[in-house]
C-alpha cells in the first residue's frame, strides 16, 4: 500500500488490484469497519456501554442545560468576545454554532474556533465530580479548561464584530428538535470512539491500562475520562484536564462539521485544540501542586 500524491492536502491510499481510496479518512473509517466485522461482539458491547455512559452521565444532564441555553442565547444580541463567554456556558458543539451569525473568516474565525470549542460546564461539576469523588477537583478542572481556552484565544488575533443581523428567538419546539438532534450526534460519537477504543485495544492486545486510556481519551473523552480516572494516578487531576480540553476526536469532529463553514480547515482547528490541552493542562498542574 502506498499514499499516491495526487490532490494537495489529500493523501490518495493505493491498494494492489488498481482500488484507491481517496483521503486518509475514508482509509481509516474502512479500517474501523473491516475491524468491525472481525471482532463483532466486541464493537457491539463497547458501544453499548459507551451509549450507556452517554446516557447515565451525559444526557440526563446536558440536554435540558441545551435547551435552556438555546432558549437564552437566541434572544441575545451581544459582541463577539460575549458570545464567546456565553458559548463557554453552552459546550460543544453549541458554541461553535453560537458563533455562527457573525459570519467569521480568515483569522477571526480562527480565533473563536480557539475560544467556542469548550467542554460543557455541566460534565466538569457533573459527572467528572461525582467520577472523582470531589465536587472542588470539578469545578477546579472547569476553570483551567477555561482560562487555557482564553489564553489560546489572546494568541490569535481577531476583531469584535457584532451580529451581522438581529437574533432570531427561537421557539421551544425548535429548540427541543435541536437539542435532541445534537444529543443523538454526541451519542453515536461517544459509541464510535468507545468502540474504535475497544477494537484498538482488541488489535492490540499487549497495551498496558494507561496506554488504553490515553488512546480512548484521544478518541472520545466520556469514556476516556473515566478510563484515566481508574488509573489512580497522582497526576490525574492535570491529565483529565488536558484530556477534556483537547475532547478527543469525537468532540474535534463536532466542531469541524460547524466551522467548516466558515474556512476553518480541520487540521487547525485539531492543532487549536491541542494547544488548549496542553494550556490546560499545565495550568491544572500549576494549581494541584498548590492546592493539593
Amino acid at each position: 500500500m502506498r499514499a499516491v500524491p495526487h490532490d494537495p492536502g489529500r493523501a490518495r491510499i493505493s491498494f494492489p488490484g488498481g482500488m484507491r481510496v481517496k483521503g486518509w479518512t475514508a482509509a481509516a473509517f474502512g479500517a474501523l469497519a473491516g475491524a468491525m466485522l472481525v471482532f463483532p461482539r466486541q464493537a457491539a458491547e463497547a458501544a453499548l456501554e459507551g451509549a450507556g455512559a452517554f446516557a447515565r452521565a451525559v444526557a440526563p444532564s446536558l440536554g435540558p442545560y441545551m435547551v435552556c441555553m438555546l432558549m437564552l442565547t437566541s434572544r441575545v444580541s451581544a459582541p463577539a468576545w460575549a458570545l464567546a463567554g456565553l458559548g463557554w456556558l453552552c459546550g460543544s458543539p453549541g458554541g461553535a454554532k453560537l458563533m455562527q451569525p457573525l459570519d467569521l473568516t480568515g483569522r477571526q474565525a480562527l480565533r473563536y474556533a480557539a475560544v467556542s470549542g469548550t467542554m460543557s460546564p455541566l460534565f466538569f461539576v457533573g459527572p467528572l465530580a461525582r467520577w472523582l469523588g470531589d465536587e472542588g477537583a470539578g469545578w477546579l478542572l472547569l476553570l483551567c479548561h477555561w482560562a487555557g481556552a482564553a489564553l489560546v484565544a489572546l494568541l490569535l488575533p481577531g476583531g469584535g464584530e457584532r451580529r451581522k443581523t438581529p437574533p432570531s428567538p427561537m421557539p421551544l419546539g425548535t429548540a427541543l428538535r435541536e437539542t435532541a438532534l445534537t444529543l443523538g450526534g454526541v451519542c453515536l460519537c461517544v459509541m464510535l470512539g468507545t468502540a474504535a477504543a475497544r477494537l484498538a485495544a482488541c488489535a492490540l492486545p499487549g497495551l498496558s491500562p494507561g496506554a488504553a486510556a490515553a488512546l480512548q481519551c484521544a478518541l472520545e473523552i466520556t469514556g476516556g475520562a473515566r478510563a484515566l480516572i481508574d488509573l489512580h494516578s497522582p497526576f490525574a487531576l492535570p491529565l483529565l484536564c488536558a484530556a477534556c480540553s483537547f475532547g478527543g476526536l469525537s468532540i474535534w469532529l463536532q466542531n469541524a462539521a460547524v466551522w467548516r463553514e466558515s474556512g476553518v480547515a480541520g487540521g487547525k482547528l485539531l492543532l487549536l485544540r491541542l494547544c488548549h490541552g496542553a494550556l490546560s493542562g499545565g495550568l491544572a498542574w500549576a494549581l494541584t501542586r498548590v492546592l493539593y
